[in-house]
Parts: C-alpha cells; sequence; structure tokens
C-alpha cells in the first residue's frame, strides 16, 4: 500500500501528489498535511511505501511542513521523497526531506524535484506542470516502486542546509472585491488571517498562497511596487524552462 503525505497550500504540490499515488497502482491513500498532523488511520505495516512530497519554500522544506513530515514513524519501510519548485531553483530541499525520511525511520529508495507554477510570481514557470511533467513524474513513480535503497548522498545539496532567506511579501486583500466569506481565514494554515478584519499578521504568514488559492472572489493578492519591481526581476531571472531532476 502507499501512504502519500503531501503539503500543499497553493495546490500544485497536491496535482503532483495525486497523479504519483495512482500511477503507482494498488492500494493506496492521500494524506493531507496542509492543516496539521495526520487525522486519519496511516500507520504503515510490513511492506508498505511512503511518499513524501513537499512544496519548496527559499530552497528549504517549509518549517511547518519539516515538523509535520518529522511526526510519521517508518517503521523501516521504503520511502520515496519528492519536492516541488517554482522554477528557480530546489537548493538543499530535497537532500532535507530525504533527511527527514531517515530519520523517521524510513529507507529511501529515490527522490525527485518536480516544477510547478511560481505561487509568488505565477507568470514564472506559468501552466506548470503540463502534460511532460506529469509524464515524468508518473514514470519516476512507477521506476521508483520497483528501486532498491538510494544513496542519499547523491542528492543535490549540502549539510548544514543554507539558511532559507527571507520573503518580505505578504499577500493583501482587495476590499473593493472581497465578499468577506472568511474562506481565507479558515484555510490559512497558520491562521494568520484575522476572521474579522481579514488583516494578515506578517509575523505568522509564511506566504505560503493558500489563501490566494482558495480565494473564489480573487481578492487575496500581492500587490505595491516592491512586488511589482521583484515579480519582473524574478521573472527575468527564472523564466528559462527547468525539468525536473531524478534520484534512483
Amino acid at each position: 500500500m502507499l501512504h502519500t503525505f503531501f503539503f500543499s497550500p497553493s495546490d500544485t504540490t497536491r496535482r503532483y501528489a495525486k497523479a504519483m499515488t495512482e500511477a503507482f497502482g494498488g492500494d493506496s491513500q492521500l494524506i493531507d498535511l496542509t492543516h496539521g498532523p495526520c487525522e486519519v488511520e496511516c500507520d504503515l505495516i510490513d511492506g508498505d511505501t511512503a511518499l513524501l512530497i513537499s512544496p519548496v519554500y527559499a530552497g528549504r522544506i517549509p518549517p511547518m511542513a519539516a515538523d509535520l513530515f518529522r511526526q510519521i514513524d517508518g517503521h523501516g519501510m521504503k520511502a520515496i521523497v519528492a519536492v516541488i519548485y517554482g522554477n528557480r531553483d530546489y537548493d538543499y530541499a530535497l537532500l532535507e526531506l530525504a533527511d527527514i525520511a531517515v530519520e523517521d525511520g524510513f529507507e529511501v529508495v529515490a527522490a525527485g524535484a518536480f516544477i510547478a507554477q511560481h505561487c509568488i510570481f505565477p507568470k514564472v514557470a506559468n501552466g506548470r506542470p503540463d502534460a511532460s511533467d506529469m509524464a515524468v513524474a508518473t514514470d519516476f513513480i512507477k521506476r521508483a516502486k520497483e528501486s532498491g535503497k538510494l544513496d542519499i548522498s547523491t542528492i543535490k545539496g549540502n549539510r548544514p542546509y543554507k539558511k532559507p532567506g527571507a520573503v518580505p511579501l505578504r499577500p493583501q486583500t482587495d476590499e473593493s472585491v472581497c465578499r468577506t466569506c472568511g474562506v481565507c481565514a479558515r484555510e490559512c494554515p497558520t491562521g494568520a488571517i484575522d476572521p474579522v478584519t481579514l488583516a494578515t499578521d506578517k509575523e505568522k504568514c509564511i506566504t505560503c498562497c493558500r489563501c490566494i488559492a482558495v480565494c473564489s472572489s480573487h481578492a487575496r493578492k500581492f500587490k505595491g511596487i516592491m512586488y511589482a519591481t521583484a515579480g519582473k526581476i524574478f521573472y527575468a531571472q527564472n523564466s528559462k524552462r527547468r525539468e525536473p531532476e531524478l534520484f534512483l
């Protein structure tokens, strides 16, 4: 049986998780950690495999996601690890996730880094994952199913991991189109949005873009000169298409 644990505020990681799980075949379950610890029966037994899949934030696994992945008990079972990044670089994140899996007691058999549309600057890798991305991802999971133990020293990255960079940008509410439905506040993984004023707590916000993804009126967005300027620079530096990197 495959147990897929994923953290996916902006939904693209979930898309990869779903596609890989279906391609793996056999019995499986998708376990969404976006809002906290596993709430369903997810104990692994002899012969099971786990897929741990996370987005990349500033070259690292988001701290909230890392803490949640560390709560899984691997029991010596196989694990496949994958990270999803917005076409800049995954830096140390894939190695970090593999290390977490080993700490959990898993035997890592495969690792992969895949691309999705950037959640802060959506013009970068716009429309990804595309058909090509999904084809690589599903082929990867089929090969990983039959793979033996992976030498994780072959995964790109170094220890100690680099310190994650600060992201000064935070989504804001456009009051002219906001319907005050409160979905953004209820769905925020860190509780950073005030349910009454819909103001964003800059200390709690991890810029995961969950509020943007779930807002049906498109009232949550990035605004301002700083965002516009940073977006132009980021696009110029990261518009060239990157492809998945696999380790089996």
